[in-house]
C-alpha cells in the first residue's frame, strides 16, 4: 500500500482531472469517473482530515485541473474514466511509470518532491544497463565487488556490537540473525554507520564506487548503447506520457517525448560515468547533447547511490538512480506552459518540507 503522501498526491491529482471545481467539491461529490474503491475514498478523507498534507494536496489538485484544461491534455473535456495504479505492479518489460490512466489514452506520472528515477538491483543497472531481461541477477553487490572490504566491515561490526554466535561471513546470515543485527545497529544509535566503523566503511565505499563505475563503463562502450541507456535512465519510452508534480520551488507540468521525437530534437553526444563515494557508494553520470534547431549544447546530470535497504548486512544492496538536473531542463521533457515563468507555472509560496 502506498504511503499517505503518495496516496494524497496521486489521488488529488486525479481529482483535479475529473472536472470538479475544487478539492472540497470533489471529495464531497466522489466523481464517478474516478475508478477507486470506497475504502480508497475513506482513506483519502482521513489523510486530508489530519491536515498534514493539505498544502501538497491543493498543489496536486491544481496540477490535475491544469492538465484537464490544457490543449495538450484534455483541452477542457471531462474524462470518462480515470484509473489509479495504486500499489499494483504494472506488468511489462519496461512499463511506463503511469500512476494515472485517463480514458485509456493519457498516462500521467505523479512526481512530488522526488528526484528518484529508478530503484533497482545494482547488477540490473551496471551490468544489464536497465535492458528488458528475464534473467536478472540480484547478487550481494558489496560482497561481489569488494569481498575483502565487505568482510572486514562485517567482522568489525560484530565486534563493536558485541554479537557472539554469528556466522563468519554475512552471506550465511539467516532471517533471525539479520533481525538481531538490525536491532543491535538500532540500539547502538542512529541510522548511519557507527563512527567506530568509519575507516573500514570508507574502504568499502571507495572499492564499490570504483568497480561499479568500471563495470558500467564497460557496458557502455558503444555510442548507440549509451543513447539507449540515457533514454532508459530518463524514462523516455515508446509512448508519450505526462509528468505532473512539484519540485522544491515550483510546479512541474511536462510531456515526455518518445525516442523518435527525441532524435528529431536532439543529437546525442556522450554518456560518461565516474565514481564519487560520498558517505556511501556512489557513481555520477553525465550525458551531453546538442539541440538540432539552434546548435546549443547541453548536459543532463544524475547520480546513483548504492546502499543497504534495511541497515548494514540486513538485505541486498539497492541502486537508487537520481536526477540532479531540474526536470524542466531535461532534454525530452517538454514544459506544457513554456520554459519561462508565467501565471500558469506557479512559484510555490509555501514550504513543503513538513508535508
Amino acid at each position: 500500500m502506498p504511503d499517505d503522501r503518495t496516496t494524497i498526491t496521486e489521488l488529488a491529482t486525479a481529482l483535479g482531472v475529473t472536472g470538479a471545481g475544487s478539492l472540497r467539491e470533489a471529495l464531497a461529490g466522489r466523481p464517478g469517473n474516478l475508478d477507486i474503491e470506497g475504502e480508497s475514498w475513506e482513506r483519502l478523507e482521513r489523510i486530508l482530515a489530519a491536515g498534514k498534507h493539505a498544502r501538497i494536496a491543493l498543489a496536486a489538485f491544481a496540477n490535475g485541473a491544469f492538465f484537464a484544461g490544457h490543449p495538450a491534455g484534455l483541452d477542457g473535456r471531462t474524462p470518462r474514466l480515470i484509473e489509479w495504479s495504486g500499489d499494483r505492479r504494472i506488468p511489462g518489460d519496461q512499463a511506463i511509470p503511469a500512476d494515472l490512466l485517463v480514458d485509456r489514452v493519457y498516462m500521467i506520472s505523479c512526481k512530488y518532491l522526488s528526484q528518484i528515477l529508478h530503484n533497482t538491483a545494482p547488477a540490473r543497472l551496471f551490468e544489464e544497463i536497465l535492458a528488458p531481461s528475464s534473467q536478472a541477477r540480484h547478487p550481494d553487490w558489496f560482497a561481489e565487488l569488494a569481498p575483502r572490504q565487505h568482510l572486514a566491515l562485517y567482522r568489525g561490526a560484530l565486534k563493536l556490537l558485541g554479537l557472539d554466535g554469528m556466522p563468519d561471513t554475512p552471506g550465511w546470515l539467516d532471517s533471525t540473525q539479520r533481525a538481531r543485527l538490525r536491532t543491535a545497529f538500532r540500539t547502538h544509535g542512529g541510522r548511519g554507520m557507527p563512527g567506530e566503523l568509519r575507516k573500514p566503511y570508507d574502504a568499502l565505499i571507495d572499492a564499490v564506487s570504483t568497480v561499479s563505475a568500471e563495470r558500467w563503463q564497460e557496458a557502455l562502450r558503444e555510442p548507440a548503447q549509451q543513447e539507449r541507456v540515457l533514454w532508459r535512465l530518463l524514462r523516455i519510452y515508446s509512448s508519450t506520457y505526462y509528468i505532473l508534480g512539484i519540485d522544491r520551488r515550483r510546479t512541474m507540468r511536462l510531456r515526455v517525448m518518445t525516442p523518435w521525437e527525441w532524435r528529431q530534437a536532439f543529437e546525442f553526444r556522450s554518456l560518461r560515468v565516474e565514481p564519487d563515494g560520498r558517505g556511501q557508494p556512489r557513481v555520477n553520470w553525465t550525458a551531453r547533447y546538442r539541440e538540432r534547431a539552434g546548435g546549443e549544447r547541453g548536459e543532463v546530470r544524475g547520480h546513483v547511490e548504492i546502499r543497504w535497504s534495511h541497515r548494514p548486512f540486513c538485505g541486498p544492496p539497492e541502486a537508487k538512480i537520481y536526477l540532479d538536473t531540474r526536470h524542466d531542463e531535461v532534454p525530452g521533457y517538454v514544459p506544457l506552459d513554456g520554459r519561462a515563468a508565467d501565471p500558469g507555472h506557479e512559484q510555490l509560496s509555501f514550504p513543503l518540507n513538513g508535508d
